[in-house]
């Protein structure tokens, strides 16, 4: 499957956003969280503009829009949840 020009923006939002999260050691309740909401993507992904505050602090105004297309999508929801698993595995190996 091809990507797209706005999912290409989409998983490198998510990259930066992944890596972030992994930084601050938040792995394990991010990946929670997104199990939690993955059924109720779009909701959830329309509630995150209340949460614009906090997440702008990481993301630029307009990664945040991409930010909050990229979670309508439960395969995008997915791709995150096994990237921070993966960034998570990278940081507990020795």
């Amino acid at each position: 499957m091809l990507m797209t020009e706005s999912l290409s923006r989409e998983r490198k939002v998510l990259e930066r956003l992944a890596h972030e999260i992994a930084r601050r050691q938040m792995c394990a309740p991010a990946i929670f969280l997104l199990e939690t909401a993955k059924p109720l993507s779009f909701v959830a992904s329309q509630a995150l503009l209340g949460f614009e505050p906090i997440i702008q602090s990481i993301l630029d105004i307009k990664d945040y829009k991409v930010f909050v297309a990229a979670l309508e999508d439960r395969e995008n929801i997915e791709w995150l949840i096994q990237r921070l698993e993966a960034l998570d595995n990278d940081q507990t190996s020795p």
